[in-house]
């Protein structure tokens, strides 16, 4: 009786940890991290079943072995480079990746109902910085000058070419608030074309996405967007009879409401400008020249502190000198065409997996099993599509809320193989 009161106690502890992790994810990261690591320690605890669920589920040990090989590309970059290591602090970037394996980790201790909690603190979560995020913009509700100096900057903060607040929510940032709402929008979608719910329950979460959607536009965050639509369109043809036609419905209405609005219309135009495409074209070139004189990479974190001098040589006064606004790029100069491979097998694993498991009419196959692979199927195309021209994991927030909701959808749908015994 005492052991199990024991067990009890550590399972709400590492079931409350993940729900803490995931309602705060939409307010900010800080504080994200430390539930996060409170339930990698849960998880260290309770190592046997931790390691078995990692062990155990195909999909989840295709992507932990793809992640290694990657990881260890980079590592290895960083000595064949010559450079060593120009900026170690840069590593910080990568770590919000392991929450996946924290949260699939953390399934075979906690159950299945903490991880149906996590899903709604977080959506919950994004639901109020929405709100107040369309509060922001339609009152223009400015940043603190101490919040605008030290973590966001002007820019973001407003709507481009305007000095009118964006809807950035808790964040003040329009780029961090429109990616997070990917997240949001492949949950809501999940739950209302692949889960089996009520008429009156759609209707109630069919408002929850509306106000994603609007909420997303209102950020202006083109790539965000596209990457949304594209998403959708890419869900259609796993969809069931009338949910199919009342997706298309809800996807051009959300079109119809977009273009209604004269600043968000100018802006997704603006996409296509000379402008936007000499700019572009600027960031990624220097990425294809890292690449050219370093066919290995340039090792883990190094790309922003070498980039610096490619600029100097062709365009002095260019003050955006980050990441390559690629995902794809990204990976391939800091970890070479090895490393590439691995992380684009890590990602194409996840994706076919939600894929097959839409497509399989197994008898048995739960409502939930299917809203999570609808989810998982629309967050991976929509980052993946913004991954082609933004850096997300440069945002930390994004990073953890994507690696989350990943975590969360294999460890719903990446069922165990059991082995059996051998024979003699």
């Amino acid at each position: 009786m005492i052991e199990r009161l024991k067990t009890l106690e550590r399972t709400d502890v590492h079931g409350v940890a993940l729900v803490m992790f995931a309602a705060l994810v939409p307010v900010g990261e800080g504080v994200a991290y430390v539930a996060l690591g409170l339930a990698a320690l849960m998880c260290a605890v309770s190592w046997r079943p931790a390691l078995r669920a990692l062990r155990e589920r195909p999909t989840t040990r295709v992507m932990l072995v793809a992640f290694a090989v990657w990881l260890a590309c980079g590592l290895l970059a960083v000595a064949l480079s010559g450079h060593g290591w120009l900026r170690p602090a840069e590593l910080g970037r990568w770590p919000p990746l392991l929450a996946i394996f924290v949260v699939v980790a953390s399934a075979p201790v906690v159950g299945e109902l903490w991880l149906k909690r996590a899903a709604m603190a977080f959506t919950v979560m994004l639901t109020v910085a929405s709100l107040f995020a369309l509060v922001q913009y339609g009152f223009n509700v400015r940043p603190g000058e101490w919040l605008t100096r030290s973590t966001v900057g002007v820019g973001q903060a407003l709507v481009p070419g305007e000095p009118r607040t964006v809807a950035g929510g808790f964040y003040f940032h329009r780029l961090k608030m429109g990616h997070v709402l990917l997240v949001g929008l492949a949950v809501a979608c999940g739950r209302l074309f692949f889960g089996d719910l009520p008429r009156r329950r759609w209707v109630a979460e069919a408002v929850l996405g509306a106000i994603f959607v609007v909420t997303l536009l209102l950020t202006f965050t083109r790539g965000a967007v596209l990457g949304g639509a594209v998403a959708g369109v890419v869900c259609l043809p796993f969809l069931r009879g009338r949910l199919r036609v009342a997706a298309v419905g809800v996807f051009v209405l959300a079109l119809a409401v977009g273009f209604a609005m004269p600043g968000v219309r100018t802006r997704m135009m603006s996409a296509a400008s000379e402008e936007a495409s000499a700019t572009r074209g600027l960031v990624w070139s220097q990425g294809v020249r890292i690449i050219a004189d370093h066919p290995l990479g340039v090792g883990l974190g190094n790309y922003s502190a070498l980039v610096g001098r490619y600029y100097d040589a062709v365009r002095p006064e260019f003050t955006v000198r980050t990441y390559p606004h690629s995902m794809v790029l990204a990976a391939w100069a800091e970890t070479g065409p090895v490393g590439l491979f691995a992380y684009l097998w890590a990602w194409s694993a996840f994706a076919v997996a939600c894929g097959r498991l839409l497509l399989s009419r197994v008898a048995g196959d739960s409502s939930h099993r299917r809203t999570a692979a609808g989810c998982g199927l629309f967050a991976v195309t929509a980052l993946g599509v913004v991954g082609l021209t933004h850096d997300l994991l440069y945002h930390n927030s994004v990073a953890l809320a994507f690696a989350g909701v990943v975590g969360v959808v294999l460890a719903l749908i990446d069922e165990p193989v059991v082995r059996g015994p051998r024979l003699a």
